[in-house]
């Protein structure tokens, strides 16, 4: 019997299954690479189209719509110091309050002052492209590139001290965010001394002191309440500083400060004034030593508070002993030249403060100008200080930054009389030993011979 083959072999056909299916599985392959390089639609003058941004998945917390409004992004700033740069920032929104990574369009940006709309004197910087120039009209032309993911992000750097406010304007945006009010501050770590006072110098018992009232602004020209000045002296041997705070002048326009130092005189020093910053305003400024203070002899009588009660000292002592040995006749002693100089500045303080009772608060220049006969003692100024160290007058600063002197208030009370009972039985003994009768005799008729 002749065996039957069959028309296909087994074992042949599985293998030509294969071959079959390898052949369809390449042309798939390279159909896939021609389809995938293969343009998706022709654009003249463009190669391959890239997938648009709205073709991209939403990024988290990003929006896909067009922007719907302007809000200020994160903390709204309400206080700068000037000369500072204070971060502002703003962001677009869609619709449902998502952001707007596209979005970039030009606007404009104000900084005025609160009071009156002026212009400000101001800086403004992006942080995506730097400055920002400030046109003819005092707005800032806020360019499109300084957007970035949607966000706008700018630092303000205003130069006055007074409040402002900063708006963010234009056609493009979608809405007008609110301006921005603030409270500008001085730049108190930054300061200027100025137009200083008549200096008030004083010594006693070989210690001198002065004090000299400077008017201080920041460097930007603004009063600095609240700030304060460092006042160094320095010796060989010991650095002392104190705080000096600035206040409001008396007339509220301008801030002053006192610049005080004593020293014992026996050692020359310097004294610097430094601000906050450690920027020196004022010196080293040479102080020499004081000769008189370093001798051993007794001190001079030029103080003016010692010399005052020294003078009130000798007047109280010499009325109780003109009362308690009446009208008993004593030789005139000569006048020392402490007593004339005592004289000289008790009558001359005297003539100030009436001057000053009768026609009120005047500078030095006024003072002298007034004086009666003219021209004005040499020692006015002196006089001047002594009654504003013991509190007779007071001192403020007027116009034009001169100090202008006045009697100061006191309450009323009733005066008041101590006796010191050693210094009186001391000026009595001293006055009968002045005042101790002559040896002399008497002839048969009654005449006497005084030897």
């Amino acid at each position: 019997m002749t065996p039957v083959r069959p028309l296909f072999d087994f074992r042949h056909a599985s293998t030509a299954r294969f071959e079959v299916a390898g052949v369809v599985l390449l042309f798939a392959v390279l159909g896939a690479g021609v389809l995938l390089t293969a343009p998706a639609s022709h654009v003249p003058g463009t190669g391959v189209t890239l997938p648009s941004r709205a073709m991209l998945p939403a990024a988290e917390g990003s929006a896909t719509g067009p922007a719907t409004s302007i809000e200020a992004a994160g903390a709204v700033p309400t206080e700068m110091v000037v000369g500072a740069p204070t971060a502002f920032a703003w962001e677009a929104l869609d619709a449902h309050g998502a952001l707007v990574l596209s979005f970039a369009v030009a606007a404009e940006l104000t900084v005025t002052e609160s009071g009156n709309g002026s212009n400000d004197p101001a800086w403004v910087n992006s942080t995506s492209i730097g400055a920002i120039t400030r046109s003819a009209n005092g707005t800032f032309a806020v360019p499109s590139a300084a957007w970035s993911g949607g966000v706008l992000n700018l630092s303000v750097d205003v130069g006055t001290a007074v409040p402002a406010t900063v708006r963010l304007f234009g056609p493009s945006l979608p809405s007008v965010p609110v301006p921005m009010a603030l409270t500008v501050l001085p730049d108190r770590s930054h300061l200027v001394l100025y137009l200083p006072g008549v200096p008030l110098i004083s010594t006693h018992g070989g210690v001198r002191s002065n004090a000299t009232l400077w008017h201080v602004h920041d460097r930007f020209g603004d009063p600095a309440p609240g700030a304060a000045l460092a006042v160094e002296y320095t010796t060989q041997g010991s650095v002392n500083q104190t705080l000096s705070p600035v206040v409001w002048s008396a007339g509220g326009g301008t801030t002053v400060a006192w610049v005080n130092y004593t020293t014992n005189g026996a050692q020359p020093g310097t004294l610097t004034v430094l601000d906050a910053a450690g920027a020196t305003l004022l010196g080293p400024i040479s102080v020499p030593a004081n000769v008189s203070a370093a001798s051993s002899g007794p001190p001079s009588l030029s103080p003016f508070a010692l010399a005052a009660v020294a003078l009130l000292g000798l007047g109280g002592v010499g009325g109780v002993g003109v009362l308690l040995v009446g009208g008993r006749p004593r030789p005139s002693p000569a006048t020392t030249r402490e007593e004339e100089e005592l004289r000289r500045l008790a009558e001359g303080r005297a003539t100030v403060v009436e001057l000053l009772r009768r026609s009120g608060p005047l500078t030095l220049h006024e003072i002298e100008t007034s004086w009666e006969p003219p021209p004005a003692p040499p020692a006015l100024a002196d006089w001047v200080a002594s009654l504003v160290t013991d509190g007779t007058l007071t001192a403020t600063i007027g116009e034009g930054g001169r100090a202008r002197f006045s009697l100061a208030e006191r309450p009323a009370a009733e005066p008041r009389v101590t006796l010191d009972e050693e210094a009186l039985e001391q000026g009595i003994a001293r006055r009968d030993a002045a005042v101790a009768p002559e040896e002399s005799t008497e002839d048969a008729e009654g005449n006497r011979d005084t030897r």
